[in-house]
């Protein structure tokens, strides 16, 4: 007779099987998540601190990536804690299994113990009726066939052993299961805890790189009050003041025509100018004031940058490769008195160098970047010794930031 048999128990431990090797790749996907957003995390912190420490630094731009990151590893730690959360829950569910396996390996142990004392028994009331076959039948094929008619299992014994293989088969899957479950589930939580050590390090950079912006921001922050004792200083009257903003539109009228008069001399310059820009100040500087609107003025036409050491007289050199076009005080006849330097570099593009305390090169000289053309200062309109660095392009000023590093 075939042998019965339950195909539920192996198909439960193939499910079984299944669904924790399902679980074990979630979360080493999970995981390899974590380590990707890690990596980028690390490059991150990386590059704010290279950038922190960087010359022409941008600070509101560099506050709000500090702001991006801390939310990012606030996000991740919250990240994994839902993940330690998981292993957590998967340590219980192989706990679980493994108690449930010991259940079954013990109603395993007791169902063998039963087939074999059916069989025992069996085999001992046969003794005597297979002594007699053998002693009356004259033939051995005859008395085989008897014996094993005699010996053969009955249905319920055929039944249990069958029952016994596939709780075996069963037991064996499940073993195997809790076995590559536990060995995967040390690699995750050695995963987790090197994840949490990097998110501990990752805090330290992060808190690192604050640390060093917040200098920069009281560096910032005691030129502009150095900026704005010397406003106070050179407090003006309502009559000045309506003075000050005549001559700021006559000055107005008087750049249009610096333009004008820069194109016509910019015509025996090449065409091209295909390099980019160096920064006109080297060393210990901070941008005090962004291209673009401003609380003092309508539109700020390039770059303020002021040396931290020293405060004022720090040099000048050339952003790149050209020709002086104009030097001393370019607006003197709109009443701007601003020592500057305008160099030009293609019959397209200009640099603008103004509020300097002096400057050491003529019109028509040639220069190189890097080369020295000046000295910081505050004069014209000014408040603060700074440097004011405008870019222009075919007539109209641009982003100084576009050309530099």
């Amino acid at each position: 007779m075939a042998r019965a048999i339950d195909p539920s128990m192996v198909n439960g431990a193939i499910s079984e099987q299944q669904r924790i090797a399902d679980e074990l790749t979630r979360q080493q996907q999970q995981l390899a998540g974590l380590q990707r957003e890690q990596a980028d995390l690390t490059a991150s912190l990386t590059g704010i601190a290279t950038e922190i420490q960087s010359v022409g630094l941008q600070i509101d731009l560099a506050e709000k990536q500090l702001e991006d990151l801390t939310y990012k590893l606030v996000s991740a730690r919250g990240e994994l804690r839902l993940y330690q959360m998981d292993i957590t829950d998967l340590a219980g569910n192989l706990a679980s299994v493994s108690a449930d396996i010991d259940r079954s390996d013990a109603e395993l142990s007791s169902r063998e113990a039963l087939l074999q004392d059916h069989l025992r028994t069996a085999y001992e009331q046969s003794q005597t009726s297979i002594l007699e076959v053998l002693l009356s039948t004259d033939s051995f094929t005859k008395a085989t066939s008897q014996l094993s008619y005699m010996i053969t299992l009955s249905d319920e014994d055929r039944r249990l052993a069958a029952e016994i293989q596939d709780r075996r088969q069963a037991l064996d899957m499940r073993r195997a299961t809790l076995s590559l479950g536990r060995e995967t589930l040390t690699e995750l939580r050695d995963a987790a805890a090197k994840r949490a050590a990097a998110l501990d390090e990752q805090q330290k950079e992060l808190d690192a790189a604050r640390a060093a912006l917040e200098v920069k921001q009281q560096q910032l922050a005691e030129l502009q009050d150095a900026r704005e004792r010397d406003l106070q200083t050179a407090s003006l009257s309502a009559e000045q003041l309506t003075q000050r903003v005549a001559a700021q539109q006559l000055l107005l009228a008087g750049q249009q025509a610096l333009v004008d008069r820069l194109k016509t001399e910019a015509n025996a310059l090449d065409i091209a100018y295909r390099g980019r820009f160096e920064w006109p100040e080297h060393g210990s500087f901070l941008i005090t004031q962004e291209f673009g609107p401003t609380p003092w003025e309508s539109f700020h036409t390039g770059l303020d940058m002021a040396y931290y050491t020293p405060r004022c007289g720090g040099p000048i050199y050339a952003a790149g490769d050209g020709v002086v076009l104009e030097d001393g005080r370019p607006m003197a006849q709109y009443g701007d008195t601003a020592i500057g330097v305008i160099l030009g570099h293609s019959q397209r593009l200009q640099t603008i160098y103004w509020h300097l305390s002096r400057e050491i090169v003529t019109v028509g000289q040639h220069v190189s970047a890097g080369d020295l053309i000046g000295y910081e200062g505050m004069t014209g309109v000014a408040t603060g010794c700074h440097l004011h660095f405008a870019v222009m392009f075919d007539g109209s000023p641009v982003n100084p930031r576009l050309y530099l590093p």
